[in-house]
């Protein structure tokens, strides 16, 4: 059991803070909110002070894309395509060449540890990761013992044709990838798999069919960029004569839930779709950004009733895999693209990041109550710019908390950082022997 014990700040949502509670924890899960005696403390139980600390759900990073943990700090004058061609695309050809010539997958089990110690580092509990099918890459959370899901990408056109794997290939490939990791290891779930179309026009109508089959076969999420930038929506206009969410509903692929990612350039009558299908934006503010993709609508998504959760995306467009940047970003973006400081609040973004990204990446996480998994992080408002006298709690987070003012995280009911040492793996060893393989990939 663990014990957080007198907590100053439980921050058990974006609307409800509670003061001076203990936190005791059974297993994976929250057992109890309130007091605990101290006679009810075994030798047993790990007990960790609450004192002076804000205790509040783990950040949900519903898109990323892990490779990219080895391409940070590269190129920031190019839009999408121009980018993917220049950045990313020479390293996947590198990884995938040697992948498919001598089976070296080293590399994926490395940037995933890379990506997940970041994450945690920052108060990151659970992701999407739409990345390249390779086995070290799921196999490294676990051991770390972060909660991820493997959205990984599936194309079959648009890109170069050395990064296409035959149909068949890639149908056995990915149906392996959901019978060897939806919801493993068997007696305490943290990896889950979705359904990654890379974008609908990298996927031809017949394998967006085939996903959606298999999505019903398996019961699996599905998450696909969608209009991220002008560009896709003019190619996506020229190709199938609509734009790209009215493209997947005109052939059925929104009878599912599914994870629209970026959705900058969504049309006011796909928003209205959007609400009417169950479809989930993931807002990427710091990418779209760097990227100069636009500012997506998320105040008229909200007042469709769009649900919106917050992705990073990967740190070749972001930089960083940094919740608390990203929530002030994407939270002071919405204001001063539409002139309004009332646009979108630092609740609304905090939801965002923590219970929408839960039932979004279908966890049952995202508040802070009895019977909850026990994802949870704890944070030390003490340096000076978290200094707060009397001011609410949420907003000092989004506007002023930084990723190293977490200080312990607890996943699934285990402490996999205190004191903000990861407890599971050795991080040095881990950043030496990355740097060293990430260097034969030039």
């Amino acid at each position: 059991m663990i014990l957080i014990q007198q907590i100053t700040t439980l921050v058990r949502d974006a609307d409800r803070v509670e003061h001076g509670v203990d936190l005791l924890i059974n297993g994976n899960r929250i057992v109890r909110i309130g007091r605990v005696e101290p006679v009810e403390i075994s030798p047993e139980t790990t007990v960790i002070s609450g004192k002076g600390r804000i205790v509040a759900p783990g950040f949900i990073n519903a898109h990323t894309h892990l490779y990219q943990s080895l391409l940070k700090g590269r190129r920031d004058d190019v839009p999408l395509v121009s980018w993917c061609e220049q950045v990313t695309f020479p390293f996947v050809r590198a990884v995938l060449d040697r992948l498919w010539k001598s089976g070296d997958a080293e590399i994926g089990y490395l940037w995933s540890m890379l990506g997940a110690i970041e994450m945690i580092k920052s108060g990151i509990t659970a992701f999407i990761d739409m990345d390249m099918n390779l086995p070290g890459v799921p196999q490294a959370w676990c051991d770390i013992g972060i909660r991820g899901i493997a959205a990984m990408s599936l194309v079959d056109q648009w890109v170069p044709n050395d990064f296409i794997t035959a149909p068949e290939k890639l149908r056995e490939d990915t149906l392996k990838l959901i019978e060897d990791w939806n919801q493993k290891p068997d007696e305490d779930p943290l990896v889950q798999v979705f359904l990654g179309p890379s974008a609908p026009f990298t996927c031809s109508e017949g394998l967006l069919s085939w996903i959606l089959e298999q999505a019903e076969r398996y019961d699996l999420g599905i998450q696909t960029h969608v209009s991220e930038t002008s560009w896709e929506v003019e190619h996506s206009l020229e190709t199938v004569g609509k734009t790209p969410l009215a493209y997947l509903d005109s052939i059925e692929f929104l009878s599912r839930p599914l994870l629209a990612v970026h959705g900058v350039h969504l049309t006011d009558e796909e928003i209205e779709l959007a609400a009417e299908r169950r479809t989930t934006v993931v807002y990427n503010p710091k990418s779209n950004m760097k990227l100069g993709s636009g500012i997506a609508p998320i105040v008229k998504m909200r007042r469709a009733g769009v649900e919106v959760a917050l992705g990073t995306d990967g740190t070749a467009s972001n930089d960083l895999l940094d919740p608390f940047e990203e929530m002030r970003v994407g939270v002071l973006l919405q204001k001063v693209a539409g002139e309004d400081p009332t646009a979108l609040s630092a609740r609304e973004i905090f939801r965002s990041a923590t219970a929408v990204g839960a039932r979004a990446c279908r966890i049952d996480a995202g508040t802070i109550d009895v019977g909850k998994l026990a994802d949870l992080i704890v944070i030390d408002p003490s340096e000076a710019h978290m200094f707060n006298l009397g001011g609410e709690v949420i907003p000092a987070l989004v506007y002023c908390a930084k990723g190293s003012d977490v200080k312990t995280v607890i996943i699934n009911g285990r402490v996999v950082m205190r004191d903000r040492t990861i407890t599971t793996v050795d991080e040095r060893a881990i950043l030496r022997e990355a740097k060293k393989v990430g260097e034969t990939y030039g």
